[in-house]
């Protein structure tokens, strides 16, 4: 018995040839690669005005996060840029900038009732921004152009599509994070921040002298925010947290107590860590404590959240610099104190939002 082989046997070029012939004469195959370049030419589209949408929302996020007076229509600019840095003809167009939350970002339009809505649901608290990128073409027209539908019987009208996406990105206070080592009183934050109204620039703005705070660890001097026994937050407790690698940060949630590491004395590492920041004008983010009990080796601290705050000098044992702010050294003495200003700065890396708002946010795309 003769074995069948694959392939095309002798004879047979022929009729494939007359198949194909008759398929492009009645429009099979010209069809078929209107649909596979058209379509997959709106698939390209969506996926260049979805990564528009996500940078811009999560700049807007960011702006509305760093400067909430500002969040409003206005970063509707810099949603643009963002949209056309991300289009392969660099141009796009912005349908919306809208959300929720501390600003006055306009309200959102209702969702669109197909794919090109956003996913998932904007979050019940705190603040989002949304962003509705659409078609547009270096030439102004609003229309994705058909390759080849457009020469197919009966689509000679077929002018092109809209193509649209949408993307939400919100901000907040992080639920958990890494902060310095150190931690002062939402007492002493709401008194250098005029309960959280008045901020100095983030850098590498510099503000004004007057802006400059003193954050006490130790005092004897009473002041708005009255010291425990002994002039620490409490007897044996000067705001040091525990330090278990030795690095001078401390990782914390928002609604979690975390133990004091007893002593005035700062380590090598913190000493480190305090002239790398008031050098390098970065913000350092203190974890602010609402509740201090025990005492000594049992001092516990209810951590409330992060507060940036740029460091320009400090009066502690074994360690100080005048501030490079105003040149004066606050501390003398038993004092021991930290100079500064509170501000408003972004955290590194992505987490959830939770806990009240000292300046210190994350943003993160939502869907």
């Amino acid at each position: 018995m003769q074995r069948l082989r694959g392939g095309v046997r002798r004879g047979d070029g022929g009729g494939i040839a007359v198949l194909a012939v008759v398929m492009l004469a009645g429009g099979v195959l010209l069809g078929m690669a209107a649909l596979t370049l058209d379509v997959g030419q709106i698939y390209a589209e969506r996926e260049e005005l979805q990564s528009g949408a996500d940078a811009a929302a999560v700049a807007v996020a960011e702006r509305c996060a760093l400067r909430p007076d500002t969040c409003g229509p206005s970063p509707a600019g810099t949603a643009e840029r963002y949209a056309d840095a991300n289009a392969a003809d660099g141009a796009s167009a912005v349908e919306a900038v809208c959300g929720a939350g501390p600003g006055p970002l306009p309200a959102c339009p209702p969702p669109a009732e197909n794919l090109t809505a956003c996913l998932g649901d904007p979050p019940a608290t705190g603040g989002y921004a949304e962003v509705r990128t659409r078609t547009r073409r270096p030439d102004g027209s609003t229309l994705l152009p058909p390759i080849l539908a457009g020469t197919l019987l009966g689509e000679e009208d077929h002018a092109g599509a809209v193509v649209r996406a949408c993307a939400r990105a919100a901000w907040g206070p992080p639920r958990r994070a890494r902060g310095l080592g150190l931690t002062v009183s939402l007492c002493e934050w709401r008194d250098a921040t005029s309960g959280g109204t008045v901020f100095g620039p983030p850098p590498p703005g510099v503000p004004d002298a007057s802006a400059e705070v003193v954050l006490r660890l130790h005092t004897t001097t009473a002041g708005r925010c009255p010291a425990g026994p002994s002039g620490g937050d409490t007897p044996g407790g000067f705001g040091w947290l525990d330090d278990p690698d030795g690095g001078c940060t401390a990782l914390v949630d928002t609604d979690g107590t975390y133990g004091g590491d007893p002593g005035v004395a700062v380590s090598r590492a913190c000493g480190d860590a305090f002239a790398d920041l008031r050098d390098g004008r970065r913000p350092a983010f203190l974890p602010i404590y609402e509740s201090v009990t025990g005492t000594g080796q049992n001092t516990r601290y209810a951590i409330a959240g992060f507060a940036p705050f740029v460091i320009t000098g400090y009066g502690l044992p074994g360690l100080e610099q005048p501030s490079r702010l105003t040149r004066r050294a606050h501390c003398s003495g038993s004092d021991k104190c930290v100079y500064g200003y509170f501000v408003r700065a972004l955290m590194p890396g992505k987490g959830r939002i939770a806990g009240p708002d000292l300046g210190a946010a994350i943003v993160t795309l939502i869907g």
